[in-house]
């Protein structure tokens, strides 16, 4: 039986989801020397009918939940009750947290950090009581479409009341656990400096191919392709506006939304939908920007976003257009900012006009010092203080 300490991550994601988040890439730098416990999300509402595709994989998880993935590393899929609200919602997180700490306890693990990045952890900590916990809150997760609100914001007051630490990525998160949390710490988004900095010259995905093929200006978005999102009607009137330009979306679509489905048809034709690339091609989607848009919805979650492809674009150089949300004012000064559709069209027109490869290669140096490597050192730290030693070097499990 492995013995040793893992840290154990409540994650906001699947760990082979379309998109890579915050929690994915603290599970991959964690594990560089301590040993993660990867544990998946199950989400935080009840599944629709047009779930489907996603939840048949998710079930075939359980059958084998724990799974080692890396050399310190590993995905366990808990299987959830279909209970997302009030009473119920509680005693699914319980649920969670009881089949976490049997899968721990097969193992002979010791929990070191337990690290939550949703509401719905709060059952994994309490059941865990391992040397301590973070919760790293990057989202309005109550303001989410389907979700019970309620019931999200009080397991989040719980969780926020119960860590050692809270960490949050933007000022506009701080005020809803000033009272409630121990400790609240800012830490802003960051990129994958080492991928995004990497030259992509030559790359080749059939979607490159698609793309290399369409008339410029190409004016571009990657990222999830969801209502609560993204402002599709925004887009729409930029294309009818510039039926000359390409608008070019790109990822997986309506991922977490139930409310509003965006749709391809209907659209101008000049408008192109296109699937998701895998996270390592990513940088080479953006290069075939000429412009690169944060089309901002009007949503509470907006409101509390830090959106993680803000410095992507700019590690490509891209000229980014946006709509303003609170999280990025103190970075005005790498983004043109915009409202309207005819904001929209005025900025990125002149951005075409006139961007360089001078200004490019400014955006680029400016990002660079928005990385993981640096955070990393910042939470490595904190996690040897909650533990109350350095947290490099310790024990680990196998």
């Amino acid at each position: 039986m492995d013995r040793g300490s893992i840290d154990v991550i409540y994650a906001s994601a699947l760990w082979y989801g379309p998109t890579k988040v915050n929690c994915h890439y603290l599970a991959e730098r964690l594990s560089v020397d301590h040993a993660v416990l990867f544990v998946e999300s199950v989400g935080a509402r009840a599944p629709r009918v047009h779930d489907w595709r996603r939840l048949v994989p998710r079930a075939l998880r359980v059958l084998a939940p724990l799974r080692r993935v890396g050399t310190r590393l590993w995905v366990f899929s808990p299987l959830p009750l279909p209970l997302y609200a009030g009473r119920g919602a509680r005693a699914n997180s319980t649920w969670i947290g009881i089949q976490v700490r049997l899968a721990v306890a097969l193992r002979g693990w010791r929990v070191g950090v337990c690290w939550v990045f949703h509401p719905f952890g709060l059952g994994t900590t309490r059941a865990l009581r391992g040397g301590g916990s973070i919760y790293y809150c990057v989202d309005d997760y109550a303001s989410n479409p389907g979700v019970d609100e309620a019931t999200i914001r009080a397991l989040e007051r719980d969780v926020a009341r119960e860590a050692s630490v809270t960490l949050v990525t933007n000022d506009t998160l701080v005020e809803r656990f000033r009272g409630v949390a121990r400790e609240v710490r800012v830490l802003p988004n960051v990129a994958d400096t080492e991928l995004f900095a990497r030259d992509f010259t030559g790359a080749s995905h059939p979607l490159l191919a698609v793309l290399d093929a369409l008339p410029r200006p190409r004016i571009g978005y990657l990222g999830n392709l969801a209502a609560y999102k993204i402002d599709l009607p925004l887009i729409v009137e930029i294309a009818q506006r510039k039926p000359d330009w390409s608008l070019v979306l790109v990822g997986p679509r309506n991922l977490g939304d139930v409310d509003q489905l965006v749709r391809a048809h209907g659209v101008p034709s000049n408008v192109h939908f296109m699937e998701a690339v895998p996270h390592d091609l990513a940088p080479a989607v953006i290069d075939r920007f000429d412009v690169a848009l944060l089309p901002a919805a009007r949503h509470k979650v907006m409101n509390a976003s830090f959106p993680l492809k803000f410095f992507e674009y700019l590690l490509r150089g891209r000229p980014v257009v946006a709509r303003p949300i609170p999280s990025l004012a103190p970075f005005g000064a790498w983004f043109t900012s915009a409202t309207s559709a005819g904001d929209f069209t005025d900025a990125i027109g002149q951005a075409v006009r006139s961007d360089s490869a001078e200004a490019g290669a400014s955006r680029r140096a400016f990002a660079l010092g928005f990385g993981w490597t640096a955070r990393m050192r910042e939470l490595v730290e904190l996690r040897g203080r909650i533990l109350g030693a350095p947290a490099a070097g310790g024990p680990s499990a196998r």
